[in-house]
């Protein structure tokens, strides 16, 4: 089944874990790949639009804690980084942009599905503070993944995931990264590249440099090459989409860029064109498609 998702840059999050992804996905999208946060300092990775006036954002979080009683707790390097109840309590160390670090600590957990989401504190001016917040500003959830993202933005390999980072990444529920584990692309399940290409596609960060060209309110369906979720919608082909950013378009119109955000992306001409085969298949490192309803 594919998922179609309309983007709306305000949060819609409950403070609920729900276990039905399809919902989730028709219901609740964001443009970027992180969350909102009380700190000042963004989870996940930097964002155009998210609240942190001061640029940081956290590129990673520590793999080795401190349970609640005070034990040494290790992360899973080859599942998912965090799981269980058991959790709540333990006291992790963030990575921050600028190369300071964040106290960040489990507050709650929550299954959802075969996973756990955890409602986390940082510690920022004096103060234990949401990492991740709702649009009422109430503390909301946050998933880990493994591995991290490269926070810049307009530059080679902006926006880009490295799976094999000994770092594993903290994202709020609805960001995008959370929405592509929700589709099923765990890396831990061998879907590592989906999950890269699946972030690329859904903040439409066409040229592979970090920079989202969409906006708020646009429905887009994506399917993938594993069959994980299969394509239902019979809309156009918008673009084929690889972990380094799309690797085609079907025609100018049919774009995010054009359609909404108006905006020509940089390689637009050079290392983006046209193609009419575009999507017509999963060759090379396609590993994700989107569409369009017809403009």
């Amino acid at each position: 089944m594919s998922r179609i998702l309309p983007f709306t840059a305000i949060w819609l999050i409950s403070g609920c874990i729900t276990n039905n992804p399809e919902t989730a996905a028709i219901d609740q999208a964001v443009v970027s790949p992180n969350g909102t946060s009380t700190t000042g300092v963004s989870p996940a990775v930097v964002s155009p639009n998210g609240p942190s006036t001061s640029g940081l954002a956290l590129t990673g979080i520590d793999p080795h804690g401190v349970s609640a009683s005070g034990a040494q707790i290790t992360s899973d390097a080859r599942g998912e980084p965090l799981a269980g109840a058991g959790l709540v309590g333990s006291r992790w160390v963030g990575h921050v942009s600028d190369g300071s670090t964040l106290a960040l600590r489990l507050d709650a957990a929550a299954a959802n599905g075969d996973r756990w989401a955890y409602k986390v504190s940082a510690y920022s001016a004096g103060a234990w503070r949401p990492l991740c917040v709702d649009e009422t500003g109430a503390p909301a959830f946050a998933e880990s993944v493994t591995g991290t993202w490269n926070p810049q933005q307009g530059v080679m390999g902006g926006g880009a995931y490295n799976p094999l980072a000994g770092d594993f990444t903290l994202a709020c529920r609805d960001s995008s990264i959370a929405k592509c584990l929700d589709f099923g692309y765990a890396p831990w399940r061998g879907r590592a590249r989906e999950l890269a290409a699946c972030v690329r596609a859904l903040r439409a960060d066409f040229c592979g440099d970090g920079t989202p060209y969409t906006v708020s309110g646009t429905l887009i369906n994506l399917y993938d090459d594993a069959g994980i979720q299969g394509d239902t919608a019979a809309w156009t082909v918008e673009a084929a989409w690889t972990p380094d950013g799309a690797a085609c378009i079907t025609n100018l119109k049919n774009t995010r860029f054009s359609q909404v955000a108006h905006q020509v992306p940089s390689c637009w001409g050079h290392t983006l064109t046209a193609q009419a085969s575009c999507g017509s298949g999963f060759a090379g490192d396609v590993r994700i498609i989107t569409e369009l309803q017809s403009p």
